[in-house]
């Protein structure tokens, strides 16, 4: 899995999670892109039905935005949503280790019954997608939903802790690769 953080903002609006949004930067296959930047995810491109449904808002002035796309034929919703609970574990253990205790619930994490994090898991015909923001600010998050950021923990610099999530989760697809390369099936 090929990993990349991108030095400029980016808007998140939900368009980034169709297929080969990778490929159209020059990243083929697997990949892990990251970014920061304020999101604002447009009813069009917003794959919650329920969230569409309740006219839900899913915005912010800044957030790491973690996009994931695995490549399978066919692929599966349903490994799609594991993937992105691994990721979201993956995201805790890394602020576990700088001494930041969250609550995990589903997909989502929680400072002090603060949301941290936003995310959804989506399959297409030949890859799983997923996306997982996490606040960098508390600014601009819808006023109804009670929010928490790293800059409220002290953390200034995103990038090296996207840098050890990005590690982290690679290092866990690739020992699950691994493990299926040497078992003997039933």
């Amino acid at each position: 899995m090929i990993s990349r953080i991108l030095p400029d903002k980016i808007k998140y609006d939900g368009s980034q999670i169709s297929p080969l949004w990778a490929y159209s930067m020059g990243i083929k296959g697997d990949s892990m892109v990251i970014f920061h930047g304020p999101m604002d995810v447009t009813f069009d491109n917003m794959k919650d039905l329920e969230d569409k449904k309740a006219g839900k808002t899913i915005r912010g002035d800044d957030l790491i935005h973690i996009i994931v796309e695995r490549f399978d034929s066919p692929a599966s919703m349903r490994l799609a949503y594991y993937m992105q609970r691994l990721l979201i574990v993956c995201v805790r253990d890394v602020l576990m280790s700088q001494g930041i205790q969250t609550t995990r619930h589903g997909d989502d994490l929680f400072i002090d019954n603060g949301k941290l994090t936003v995310s959804i898991a989506t399959a297409g015909v030949t890859s799983e997608k997923i996306h997982c923001g996490i606040n960098i600010t508390t600014d601009g998050t819808p006023p109804e939903v009670r929010t928490a950021a790293l800059s409220d923990l002290g953390i200034t610099d995103w990038k090296p802790l996207a840098r050890e999530i990005a590690e982290i989760y690679i290092t866990e697809i690739e020992d699950i690769e691994g493990d299926i390369v040497k078992t003997r099936s039933l």
